[in-house]
């Protein structure tokens, strides 16, 4: 992650958090996403490495760091056919 990359807008953290609403909503329902769970982590990893980036903060880093963790185990688990 660079500093070249900007810093996540506010609509972006908004289309985020709505997919995410809108996902849980359908999964309630029984309609099975549009996505997979990891297209939504990495737009998640995405937006704190970003937000990461900007800080010198540790736990800011942290939470990044969990994140991509978290992509990397939902990429790994569609890959052998599972999902999280």
């Amino acid at each position: 992650m660079s500093l070249d990359e900007p810093r996540p807008l506010a609509r972006e953290i908004s289309a985020f958090l709505t997919t995410l609403r809108h996902r849980t909503e359908n999964r309630t329902l029984g309609v099975p996403p549009a996505s997979g769970d990891a297209d939504v982590l990495a737009w998640k990893s995405s937006l704190l490495d970003r937000i990461a980036a900007q800080t010198d903060d540790p736990e800011t880093h942290q939470v990044a760091a969990n994140a991509r963790t978290q992509l990397d185990a939902a990429r790994s688990a569609e890959t052998r056919g599972g999902g999280l």
